[in-house]
């Protein structure tokens, strides 16, 4: 829906959501809070105690835990999950700790960077796709990453390398906080985490007999492999697909918010006992279009949402050969033609120019002949 030959403005999208949509709650927020704490800390502990095979079992149901609190922490840190600030804050250290995410540069990356510049390469910290002449430069280690971070196997070696490693925990200068104290300390009380984690495993093998090694893998290295693809796969698909557009300096103006916010944020219906447990998070569009709406009202929300623009927003179920095809197409992007290429360089999507920055482009050249 478009008006006046323009897109609609930030007020006119998010006017589409109701208010009680916007309603923080305290009950339903430390039930989503308290649950996937208390999955992690159960199946850390019966790992600790379980036989070996059962080790193995909780070891990916502690994944799971960890990656459904990111989740969690993600809501919290939006100043969403809570009707009070300090309860976000506090749930939102929480939650990321585990799996090592400093609040400093969790905030700085994903509510700055990723939603002041959503599919922005240069700017957007959520998997920009490299274009041809980047991959080529690659070498040849970089080349064989870069195969495996695009496919349906690699959501979480993804996750790690281009998240988390380079934005969360070691990023550069340019993409660092700006409050390098308050990110050094962040870091300092996640290194303590991590040591007592070992620690507590390592302890528990000798005085119950068993090799540490094993309970290491299945108490730690397990579990964090677990939760980096479980959200490496969501991550990766909230952004990338064979009909969304990537933006770069080259596109002069700007993506307007409705472009970059509402089709760059399509939405994907999985099955419902998968939405409970991915917690309505691919219920992605609204999310973008108005981040004030907590996790538990966002299905409602994007139902308005769908009333108001559906015709402009990419709606799809979920299938695995869906998922298949969309990471066999979205390997590199040409951002002078706006089309999904493959590593050799040969277009797999028609242009998107013409769909995404057409209107915009007309609307400018009129502007300037007039």
């Amino acid at each position: 829906m478009k008006t006046n030959n323009k897109w609609p403005g930030i007020d006119e999208i998010r006017s589409s959501v109701n208010d009680k949509d916007r309603i923080k709650r305290i009950l339903p927020g430390l039930f989503h809070f308290s649950l996937p704490l208390l999955v992690w800390m159960t199946s850390l502990a019966g790992i600790i105690l379980a036989p070996w095979w059962a080790k193995i079992i909780l070891g990916f149901v502690n994944g799971h835990a960890l990656g459904a609190m990111i989740l969690i922490g993600h809501d919290a840190l939006h100043g969403t999950l809570f009707p009070k600030r300090w309860m976000n804050r506090l749930a939102g250290r929480i939650s990321m700790a585990p799996t090592f995410h400093p609040l400093t540069s969790w905030v700085h990356s994903h509510n700055g960077l990723h939603h002041g510049f959503t599919n922005i390469k240069g700017k957007d910290a959520g998997f920009p796709p490299l274009n041809l002449q980047e991959y080529r430069e690659l070498s040849f280690l970089g080349k064989i990453s870069c195969r495996i971070s695009r496919s349906w196997y690699g959501c979480g070696w993804l996750y790690i390398t281009e998240m988390w490693f380079k934005w969360e925990f070691f990023p550069n200068a340019s993409r660092a906080p700006k409050n390098p104290k308050a990110f050094l300390r962040d870091r300092l009380q996640l290194f303590g985490l991590f040591v007592a984690w070992i620690s507590l495993l390592i302890w528990s093998a000798f005085a119950l007999g068993e090799n540490p090694f094993f309970m290491v893998a299945c108490g730690f290295i397990l579990p964090q492999f677990v939760s980096n693809y479980f959200i490496g796969f969501i991550t990766l698909q909230q952004h990338t697909h064979p009909k969304v557009a990537w933006y770069s300096e080259l596109d002069s103006p700007s993506p307007a918010f409705f472009q970059a916010q509402l089709h760059g944020a399509p939405h994907l219906v999985f099955p419902y006992f998968l939405r409970v447990v991915m917690r309505n998070v691919m219920e992605h569009t609204v999310h973008h279009a108005d981040p004030a709406v907590p996790l538990y009202c966002l299905p409602e929300a994007q139902k308005s949402l769908e009333h108001s623009f559906g015709n402009d927003i990419i709606q799809e179920y979920w299938t695995p050969i869906g998922f298949f095809r969309s990471t066999c197409i979205c390997k590199l992007y040409d951002y002078s033609t706006h089309q999904w290429i493959g590593y050799d360089g040969k277009p797999l999507t028609e242009s998107l120019y013409e769909r995404y920055l057409l209107e915009t482009k007309v609307d400018e050249l009129q502007s300037v002949a007039n």
